[in-house]
């Protein structure tokens, strides 16, 4: 019999409770990202896997394309990391589409459902 020394890390997939994806590269030739725009991006993107709750990357896109604009050629190229968690770090700030949302909710129908539950 073989013993290994390595202690093999299980990680399933259905313990991930937070997915967040980050982009680095550019996506759009109109706002193609600086250098330290995309330094950014990777500071965050390492930050995300090494501060507890540490998070694991569950997925990747790579995107390329050519893009004509009258004589030039532009190249996009980015990578999107999907990066998941057992749950979301309270270090991670709401984004804007989060903090905007607001479910509508009709009064008027929750007072029928109410009523015909009773």
């Amino acid at each position: 019999m073989f013993k290994s020394d390595r202690v093999t890390s299980c990680y399933d997939i259905t313990d991930i409770g937070h997915v967040e994806r980050i982009i680095v590269g550019s996506t759009q030739p109109d706002a193609i990202p600086t250098p330290e725009e995309n330094q950014l991006k990777i500071d965050k993107l390492n930050t995300y896997l090494q501060t507890s709750p540490r998070g694991r990357i569950i997925g990747t896109e790579r995107s390329f394309s050519l893009v004509r604009i009258g004589e030039h050629q532009v190249v996009l190229e980015a990578v999107a990391y999907h990066i998941g968690f057992k749950r979301k770090p309270s270090w991670i700030k709401p984004s804007a589409q989060e903090k905007e949302f607001k479910p509508e909710v009709d009064l008027c129908e929750v007072e029928k459902i109410i009523e015909q539950n009773r």
